[in-house]
């Protein structure tokens, strides 16, 4: 989780914490929208993230959520966690470049096919 962290504050030149808030996000999205197959092999592949994903996952039981639908609801979550537009692009592209080379292109595209709109931001 770390470098996954490290690379995302790196790519889009964003401090660790926003970075960490971006991975948290998308994990809890991606666990709610993509198979769940696919999302617990990405988690299983990515170090320190099941821990992570459980306390995303406990802190939107108790969220009211956010609008829209398939990837925009994602978006709306990231802005809210203080990520501008260029930065929640730059961010979900690193983490599926990260997600392709962790778990494959295979696993990977199941996710992506699966969330409306996600392509949009690749």
């Amino acid at each position: 989780m770390d470098e996954l962290v490290t690379r995302l504050s790196t790519a889009a030149h964003i401090d660790r914490a926003k970075a960490a808030a971006a991975v948290k996000t998308i994990l809890v999205f991606l666990d709610k929208e993509a198979p769940p197959a696919a999302v617990k092999e990405l988690v299983d592949a990515m170090p320190g993230a099941a821990p992570v994903l459980d306390q995303g996952r406990a802190e939107a039981a108790e969220s009211p959520g956010y609008a829209g639908f398939g990837a925009m609801a994602a978006y709306h979550a990231l802005t809210a966690a203080g990520l501008s537009g260029g930065e929640v692009q730059v961010v979900t592209r690193e983490l599926l470049a990260y997600s392709r080379e962790a778990v494959g292109e295979e696993t990977t595209g199941r996710i992506v096919g699966a969330v409306p709109g996600l392509e949009a931001f690749i």
